[in-house]
């Protein structure tokens, strides 16, 4: 029963998270080094989000009065939504997930979610560095939010240069300003954060609950399937309302979070670097070494494409195969300036040693529930 199997899995866990450095020290730094990754791009993050903030800080008497034009804001109107309340549904989305797939053991998923949310951060802080748009909430919202202490601090800037200017920015990092810590961003608009996060950690979720169901088919995990998908429909747009008609960002930065959410989820790149950290130097004697070969899970929620929902799995091909492939669809009279007579060296045929280690090089046919077809309105 699922009982039974909840408790086995909880009375084996204890054993794994104390055990297992000690006993495969290769497979606990597996674990921890995703989160090492995510937690060194938000750093890289919070460090640019200061900086688009020192830029609207000096900037913002010369830069477009007011905020830019928003259909999301007009529409919605504005009114005050505790931060507490965004932080709690972040942070729950990221727990549910954080303790289902550590209770699974899904190595798999674990490194997939948390190489994109490393990424996420990474170009949020690099994107809005590059392009400093107007805080959604106006000046006066960021002078609120900073307080006279940290507008004062942001303004000591000015004409600071080389180690002096670093050595400042260091000191808000780690120590704040004015005794408090973490120190606010303003000016921080491209991606919404909060969207993104909670975002992707239930599409984590969605993507375990589905593998379940296939585990254990019935009634149970197919409510509970369809539960977590309208749970993850009802948080996305309660994420976004709240958002916008709290004018914390403009609509786009939460489409857009969304948006890169699912491209990165479901990115071919994600899922081979994903397979590669979690199967390289294993032994393939192992009973837990279960070659993926890049799976990409589809979600229902990846418009126009629901109706290709489902598992896939990314096959490297040979250039010899993408050629003859290519030269197949060519118009007849293009055929007569192709060389024949090209052949590939050895290196350029050359693979890695994770891709040749047991890595298909022929298509693959979808991967799905052979009883069920899959259609856009299918849980």
């Amino acid at each position: 029963s699922m009982a039974a199997c909840l408790v086995a899995l909880l009375s084996t866990g204890f054993h794994d998270v104390v055990f297992t450095p000690l006993e495969n020290p290769l497979r606990a730094v597996k674990w921890v080094a995703p989160l090492v990754w995510c937690f060194a791009a938000f750093c890289f993050q919070s460090v640019m989000l200061h900086e688009a903030t020192l830029l609207y800080v000096l900037n913002h008497s010369t830069a477009t009065e007011g905020v830019l034009v928003d259909v999301g804001h007009d529409i919605l109107g504005n009114k005050v939504v505790p931060m507490k309340v965004l932080d709690l549904i972040s942070f729950s989305a990221m727990s549910c997930f954080f303790f289902g797939c550590a209770l699974i053991r899904d190595l798999r998923l674990w490194v997939k979610v948390f190489l994109c949310c490393g990424f996420l951060f990474f170009w949020k802080g690099l994107l809005d560095y590059i392009t400093d748009l107007p805080d959604s909430g106006g000046w006066h919202t960021c002078e609120k939010r900073l307080g006279p202490s940290g507008v004062q601090y942001f303004e000591g800037f000015r004409d600071l240069h080389g180690s002096a200017y670093w050595s400042r920015l260091m000191d808000m990092e780690f120590h704040g300003v004015d005794g408090k810590w973490p120190v606010r961003y303003c000016s921080d608009m491209i991606l919404s954060g909060h969207t993104f996060v909670m975002f992707l950690f239930l599409l984590g979720c969605a993507d375990l609950t589905r593998k379940l169901r296939l585990l254990m088919p019935g009634v149970p995990m197919r409510v509970a399937e369809v539960l977590v998908n309208v749970a993850v429909i009802c948080c996305v747009c309660t994420d976004l309302y709240l958002i916008v008609v709290n004018h914390f960002h403009y609509t786009v930065d939460v489409v857009l979070a969304i948006v890169m959410t699912l491209l990165f989820y479901t990115n071919a790149g994600i899922a081979i670097l994903t397979d590669w950290w979690v199967e390289k130097w294993e032994d393939t004697d192992d009973k837990r070494y279960t070659k993926d070969n890049g799976s990409i899970w589809l979600p229902p929620l990846l418009l126009p494409c629901c109706a290709f929902q489902g598992f896939y799995t990314v096959m490297r091909k040979q250039r010899r195969d993408v050629r003859e492939a290519f030269k197949a669809n060519l118009p007849k009279e293009v055929l007569e300036f192709v060389d024949d007579e090209y052949t590939f060296s050895d290196t350029s045929e050359e693979e890695d040693d994770w891709a040749s280690e047991g890595q298909p090089q022929e298509h693959s046919e979808k991967s799905q529930e052979e009883e069920e077809e899959e259609s856009c309105y299918s849980p």
